[in-house]
């Protein structure tokens, strides 16, 4: 079931100054009939957004996301900026028994959809190779909200987990891909075989909630990297144990060489 946020009609839109520093993002927010919505948005990409946009109901194209874990929140989905994602935020384990897409509020600077937003932004002008940003959302009702986050699809891409199946997986780029990231201190929350995805242009590292900037490199890049490796076995046990763990070796090794 698509989880719907309704607008009431008449309502006003104004610009939050200061939001971001980049001059190419702007939040507004204004009173719907479940609560306060706030969306951030990039506004060179995405015209006024609507509060629909964020429902994927609302799209007659849109297709549910599958073949890379998560939890069934995620719709490719046409927008005027072209092909997009669109995520919602949902809970999982025994959370999700009480409410499985609302969270408690503590500020938007907590809002999960708003801190991803902001990662992907940065991580994209490190010239690293994430989904492009495109809008934020938030509904505030009394203590709780929800949140989702619309980013530009990246096309016609396979992931890691399938080039592996497939025998054809570039171990080495791979391995080099997350040692940029790891130069900088991007720690990914859960790197696995489905969040790397290969096209034409090359390497993607999508699904970056809960991920974060570290001052540098330290002994949590092995941590990040142990779960990469336990969702390859998850992910491709059709594949022989020595096959994998050679791949993994190859990996391991750009990535060390990258790091140094």
């Amino acid at each position: 079931m698509h989880t719907v946020f309704t607008a009431a009609a008449g309502f006003t839109w104004y610009t939050l100054a200061m939001i971001e520093q980049d001059g190419q993002t702007e939040c507004v927010h204004f009173n719907g009939a479940d609560g306060l919505c706030t969306v951030l948005y990039a506004s060179k990409q995405l015209p006024a957004p609507d509060v629909c946009q964020f429902n994927a109901s609302a799209y007659l194209s849109a297709r549910l996301v599958s073949g890379k874990g998560g939890r069934g929140g995620a719709w490719f989905v046409q927008t005027s900026a072209g092909d997009a994602v669109l995520k919602h935020y949902r809970r999982g384990g025994r959370a999700a028994l009480l409410s499985e897409a609302s969270y408690l509020y503590t500020g938007l600077a907590r809002v999960r959809s708003f801190a991803e937003y902001r990662l992907l932004s940065v991580l994209r002008r490190h010239g690293l190779p994430v989904p492009e940003p495109l809008a934020a959302f938030c509904l505030r009702s009394g203590m709780t909200c929800r949140a989702a986050l619309l980013t530009r699809c990246i096309p016609e891409a396979q992931s890691f987990a399938l080039r592996i199946r497939q025998g054809d997986a570039p171990w080495a780029e791979v391995g080099a891909l997350l040692a940029r990231f790891h130069g900088v201190g991007a720690r990914h929350a859960d790197l696995n075989a489905n969040n790397i995805l290969c096209n034409a242009d090359g390497l993607h590292v999508i699904d970056w909630d809960k991920g974060r900037l570290c001052a540098r490199a330290g002994i949590w890049t092995g941590r990040v990297l142990a779960r990469l490796q336990r969702s390859i076995d998850k992910e491709c046990p059709m594949v022989d144990v020595s096959e994998r763990r050679a791949g993994f070796q190859r990996l391991l090794a750009a990535h060390n060489e990258g790091l140094v």
